[in-house]
């Protein structure tokens, strides 16, 4: 049972995850209305998006309908309680010692440090990376009949949330970091499986040095990192 500082942070992460998909929901709505339309496509992140089609439909001269408008202001809502949860998390992971020894490794900010912390809970369960890996759901299954073993993909067994952070932590450190060893080594696997098998090693690979960091006492390595297994 993971413990009452555990269940709270893990409770933070969820609430502003559910914000996030709320959000991201309306702004598909939102960009379904201009295809509808026939509309050209407003660029912008979901942070820019509602001053952009604001202004979008200002210049081709097509009066915004009240229904859309009332999404537009939803999101600007949500963008609001979503950078209040941002900050409610990056003062957690700045306070406490785990956190911001797991920040050192590229990619890894206050939501992806929380969210493993949380969901770990307790360094001293797993054995190895392996362990944790297959905790979060990050290792293969299998499906052996008879004398055939046969490997399938991820378990997805464990928590899904700290698998997205983990996904979105990877692409930020393939994008942040393009000569570190590990994105070397993402780009080889790239290379031969392509990027979405890749995106998925890689994050299991930060999920095993995440692990020997907190294990260890030490922070990112980059010219260790890409051997750590266990």
């Amino acid at each position: 049972i993971p413990s009452a500082v555990s269940r709270d942070r893990q409770a933070e992460v969820t609430a502003r995850q559910a914000l996030v998909e709320t959000r991201t929901k309306l702004v598909n709505t939102v960009r379904s209305f201009m295809r509808t339309k026939a509309l050209p496509r407003v660029k912008g992140t979901p942070e820019s998006l509602a001053k952009n089609m604001r202004a979008a439909l200002q210049y081709m001269g097509v009066s915004l309908p009240a229904h859309v408008e009332r999404l537009l202001l939803t999101i600007e809502g949500l963008n609001e309680s979503i950078e209040e949860a941002d900050k409610a998390l990056k003062q957690i992971a700045d306070q406490d010692p785990v956190c911001k020894l797991l920040q050192t490794m590229p990619g890894v900010g206050p939501v992806t440090a929380v969210c493993f912390a949380s969901s770990i809970d307790e360094i001293e369960r797993f054995e190895s990376a392996n362990k944790v890996s297959s905790y979060l759901g990050l290792s293969p299954g299998e499906n052996t009949t008879g004398f055939k073993i046969k490997h399938t993909g991820m378990t997805k067994a464990g928590s899904s949330r700290v698998r997205w952070t983990l996904n979105q932590a990877a692409w930020t450190m393939t994008r942040c970091r393009p000569n570190d060893p590990v994105v070397q080594w993402f780009k080889q696997v790239a290379g031969r499986r392509g990027k979405k098998i890749a995106i998925i090693a890689l994050s299991r690979k930060m999920a095993g040095i995440l692990y020997a960091m907190w294990r260890d006492q030490k922070p990112y390595n980059a010219a260790k990192a890409v051997q750590e297994q266990s």
